[in-house]
């Protein structure tokens, strides 16, 4: 082990210590990499590397242009309940946030074509939100929506839950989801959006929604934070 490896060892154990007994609360923001450096008697290189591990394990995390601030606790997500986000988030304890970042339509390509049964270039709604709970983003989506089945469902408000349009407007059921998790990377716009470094590891979550007809009418693509979300998933035992 190197000595620049034992000072970044030791940085982490105290500052995790520090979280662990309360001197450091979720969100206080960390001294800058040169206080920490003067602190800790080290180079800039040995903190960030310390900084860069922690964030890993998401005890630290970075924000763009204002420095490290330790982690909230996480928003405990299940991907294939059709809950509520700003419910959800609100019974854990968090005041949750949804901004629309755009709203259009597009020609739907072969993919989408397939999935609605709609022909290729057909209009499908498409909306882009950043959500996140007490001031902190921690998901971006879009959200492809089927103009056959929900006409015209891009001229309602979709800021905050495009579920409750879906059943109260239209009347359709979230019947079924087909779920797809992976790791990945943040693309640079997701990245800007959710003020995390390039290349930062998120969770992607497609979902693929039917009605009780087995007629898809959303398909949903989202990028989590890694730091930010606990995952869980509802199993339902079978014979």
């Amino acid at each position: 082990m190197t000595s620049a490896t034992a000072s970044a060892t030791h940085i982490m154990r105290c500052l995790r210590d520090e979280i662990r007994n309360g001197h450091l609360q979720p969100e206080d923001k960390l001294g800058s990499e040169r206080i920490l450096s003067e602190r800790f008697s080290t180079s800039r290189v040995t903190i960030r590397e310390a900084l860069k591990k922690l964030e890993s394990e998401g005890v630290v995390y970075r924000s763009n242009r204002r420095g490290w601030f330790v982690t909230s606790p996480r928003v405990k997500y299940d991907p294939s309940c059709p809950g509520f986000f700003m419910d959800y988030v609100a019974e854990q304890g968090f005041i949750p946030f949804s901004r629309m970042l755009s709203s259009e339509l597009v020609p739907a390509d072969s993919y989408l074509s397939e999935l609605f049964e709609i022909p290729e270039g057909s209009d499908v709604a498409c909306i882009e939100r950043v959500r996140g709970a007490d001031n902190r983003a921690v998901y971006v989506e879009r959200i492809f929506l089927n103009r056959d089945l929900l006409p015209e469902i891009e001229q309602h408000d979709l800021t905050l839950s495009v579920s409750k349009v879906v059943k109260g407007e239209y009347g359709q059921e979230y019947a079924a989801n087909d779920l797809d998790i992976r790791a990945a990377t943040l693309s640079s716009h997701q990245a800007a959006t959710l003020s995390a470094p390039a290349n930062f590891t998120c969770l992607n979550i497609r979902r693929i929604v039917r009605n009780a007809q087995g007629r898809v009418f959303e398909v949903d693509f989202e990028a989590w934070r890694h730091d930010t979300v606990e995952l869980s998933l509802s199993v339902i035992d079978t014979p």
